[in-house]
């Protein structure tokens, strides 16, 4: 029977020696690997909790008497399933932490803020020219091409759904910099008053009318009175970042969302600042708590909140506060009965019985639920097979196993210490295993729900006839970098009472005092801080309720 202090530290992530011949390795260094996802083992001991696909108990039996655990590896959500399977099927002691393709990235660098150093990494998106600059090298090829993928607009499957978004881009001598002015990068990322002007992802340009515009349009093309919440990956997320790639867009709306640990609580490390404020989703036996705020302060709340009272410690007002959350809300950790968050998302939007849930994720997300949500086509492309290996679904996106190729090796990254030669004997495995013996992996990628890196044969390569033109054997554009968010409640530390509940009109913040004013000097405006629209004045009530005044 375990004791009180094994339990504790294996919750921890504390891997615990089992012979005294592990103890003796590494020169007589006491050091030992993380824990092995080993299939007898209660989820709770293990540092990442409620995975699936752990190994076969034999396989972790071998790699802790070898290392007394297993080797950690950071990648990407998307790929769970994948690399899972790729794990037993290559018999690496490797356990994997589903935690963002940029942390994967970070990890391949030289960097002692990382969380561990690792020479190959399951990636959703490209390195980033930031790092394509500094190691040419490992710019990848399509023998590290896994998988190809999708992201998409999923909404639930219901009479009326939305079938077709228009995503057109814009016209601009300077497209790495202009933003793409349609209806769905300026529901991510905000109005910036100008065409073509990309969005510094401000509070005012999130509540711009225009934005409130482009959401009315979503809500009309859904079929639905109104869209409460929009569910994406957070910023360290390679999912995140194929829509701000292909749609030209830098921010969004929500602010930073740095969760990226799938542990619990994780989501509410995840800002909640965008302006269209909504009712606080709380967590169930379907969902895990997301972040909600006492806007706009930033105050973190949770749904059943009480009011932030007058006089209350963060309330400077003369009103009390009530507990809301944004339009757009970042995941950054598994939902119960998820095994990642792109089926997390997915399962939001099916579960929402009234189609007032939108989500921004992988193609896996419109293949939950009964029926199954739908993908929305982009520009009238649907995401048919044929329209994703030739990149033609504006979306289509490679799923990648990276590699330092010099990891380990003299002038080059170096595994911490105790882990120099074990980790690049595993990791090398693994690599071999899932980038050589493609027919083996063919299963695992169609199986997790995606599509086989070729398109005609699990044998065929680039030159392989009728292959070479598609996504797979094609340069891929870097990875677009995540900056840092400036998007903040404009009313914090205003001690103003004027500024408790601002509303949007003609690209003005307007003081609650003047919102009641309205229609007279504007239209389209979002009524913010849980105010409700009737008969086109905001009214501030209990009922918890925003509404678009018109």
């Amino acid at each position: 029977m375990s004791t009180t202090w094994t339990r504790i530290a294996r919750m921890l992530g504390i891997a615990i020696p089992t012979s005294i011949a592990v103890m003796a390795m590494a020169g007589g260094a006491a050091w030992a690997q993380e824990t092995c996802p080993d299939s007898t083992l209660d989820p709770s001991v293990l540092a990442m909790p409620g995975f699936k696909g752990y190994m076969p108990h034999a396989q972790a039996v071998t790699c802790t008497g070898t290392y007394g655990g297993c080797f950690r590896v950071d990648g990407s959500d998307t790929l769970t399933d994948v690399v899972h399977n790729a794990i037993v099927g290559s018999a690496a002691c490797i356990s994997y932490h589903n935690v963002g393709s940029g942390q994967a990235e970070h990890n391949m660098q030289e960097d002692s803020s990382a969380t561990t150093f690792q020479g190959i990494g399951p990636m959703s998106r490209n390195f980033t020219s930031a790092v394509l600059s500094a190691h040419s090298a490992w710019a990848p090829t399509a023998a590290n091409v896994l998988a190809l993928d999708a992201g998409v607009w999923v909404v639930k499957s219901s009479t009326g759904h939305c079938v077709d978004l228009d995503a057109a881009l814009a016209n601009s001598s300077d497209p790495s910099t202009a933003q793409i002015t349609t209806d769905l990068s300026i529901i991510m990322s905000g109005y910036s008053g100008t065409d073509g002007v990309q969005s510094t992802g401000t509070t005012t340009e999130c509540a711009h009318p225009r934005r409130l515009q482009a959401l009315a349009d979503l809500t009309s093309c859904q079929g639905v009175n109104r869209i409460d919440h929009i569910y994406r990956r957070d910023d360290n997320s390679g999912t995140q970042d194929t829509f701000r790639e292909h749609l030209q867009v830098k921010y969004w709306c929500n602010g930073q969302s740095l969760g990226n640990t799938n542990y619990p609580g994780s989501n509410l490390l995840n800002e909640d600042l965008d302006p269209i404020r909504r009712s606080c989703i709380g967590s169930d036996a379907t969902k895990a708590q997301t972040r909600c705020t006492y806007y706009p302060t930033n105050i973190t709340c949770t749904a059943g909140s009480a009011d932030l009272a007058v006089g209350a410690t963060g309330n400077p007002y003369n009103q009390a506060i009530k507990c809301t959350q944004g339009l757009i809300v970042a995941l950054s950790e598994n939902d119960p009965g998820s095994d990642d968050i792109t089926k997390s998302i997915g399962n939001r939007v099916a579960n929402d019985g009234n189609g007032y849930t939108i989500g921004l994720a992988g193609l896996a997300a419109s293949e939950v639920g009964n029926p199954p949500n739908v993908a929305t086509n982009i520009n009238t492309v649907t995401t048919q097979p044929g329209n994703v290996y030739i990149g033609q679904y504006m979306f289509s996106r490679r799923l990648f196993l990276m590699q330092n190729p010099t990891f380990g090796q003299t002038g080059g990254l170096q595994p911490k210490a105790g882990e120099v030669a074990g980790r690049t004997t595993e990791e090398g495995k693994l690599f071999t295993w899932a980038t050589t013996d493609t027919c083996e992996m063919q299963p695992i990628v169609v199986t997790a729900g995606f599509l086989p890196r070729m398109e005609n044969g699990c044998s065929d390569s680039c030159v392989s006839s009728g292959e070479g033109n598609i996504l797979t054997c094609l340069a891929p554009s870097s990875g677009v970098s995540t900056p840092k968010q400036h998007i903040g409640a404009e009313g914090e530390g205003n001690t103003s009472a004027t500024n408790v509940f601002p509303c949007v009109a003609n690209n003005a913040l307007l003081t609650s005092a003047a919102c009641p004013v309205i229609p007279s000097e504007a239209t389209n405006y979002e009524c913010n801080l849980n105010a409700k629209c009737l008969n086109g004045t905001c009214q501030y009530d209990s009922s918890n309720i925003s509404g678009l005044c018109n």
